[in-house]
């Protein structure tokens, strides 16, 4: 799955059409995965395990909380199940090589085709992502949290549970590597092996796209 400053650029892009608190809707957008216990089949309202069959499913989540969308966490929730559903999809089928059985067998990189164990498959899909949550960092992409109100609109669901104390602390950290952020960090070379910064580009609009469509269509 994308890694948080992934999910939390995509929904600042959202959220300038959608026009919620930007805050609560980023806060949401990574509750899925830090949540208490982080059973994340549960949280990220799975269909399966394996594949595309394991993604995220955006329909299950609508069909429980449509009706609790005026709440921007849980808009941001939504997004962040929307993201990984576009992201594993798109990886799932453009990146990786299956055996007769479905199992991953390995990857599709830039320059030539590898045999893996289903660990380094992992390894190499989330290094790829990681890659790319760094650019976003560092190109400015993500925005800071302005302070720790949007924790207040954080709701127990019956999937997943929180210690707000650990979300403010969360907020505090994601704030840091802001902070962190200096005149050389725009200066980073990035070897991304699986594809190239312009394909990562092409799919971060292609999953905004996706996902506001996806709201525009919830009846």
């Amino acid at each position: 799955m994308p890694s948080h400053k992934i999910h939390m650029a995509i929904a600042k892009k959202v959220n300038n059409v959608l026009k919620l608190d930007l805050d609560s809707v980023m806060l949401g957008s990574i509750m899925p995965d830090v949540c208490i216990g982080r059973n994340h089949t549960v949280s990220h309202y799975q269909n399966g395990k394996l594949g595309v069959d394991g993604t995220a499913n955006p329909d299950l989540f609508i069909k429980k909380h449509k009706k609790d969308l005026n709440n921007p966490v849980m808009m941001g929730y939504l997004i962040h199940i929307l993201t990984d559903k576009f992201y594993n999809t798109y990886a799932f089928t453009k990146w990786f090589i299956y055996d007769k059985d479905g199992n991953d067998a390995g990857l599709h990189f830039k320059h030539k085709d590898k045999l893996l164990p289903p660990e380094k498959v992992k390894y190499y899909k989330q290094r790829e992502f990681g890659l790319y949550d760094k650019w976003l960092l560092n190109h400015g992409y993500v925005p800071k949290f302005s302070d720790y109100k949007c924790v207040d609109n954080v709701v127990d669901l019956e999937v997943a549970k929180y210690d707000k104390n650990s979300l403010k602390d969360y907020i505090k950290e994601a704030n840091n590597d802001i902070y962190k952020l200096n005149v050389f960090s725009k200066l980073r070379l990035y070897n991304f092996k699986l594809t190239s910064k312009k394909e990562l580009d092409r799919q971060f609009y292609l999953c905004i796209d996706y996902i506001l469509e996806y709201i525009k269509n919830i009846k």
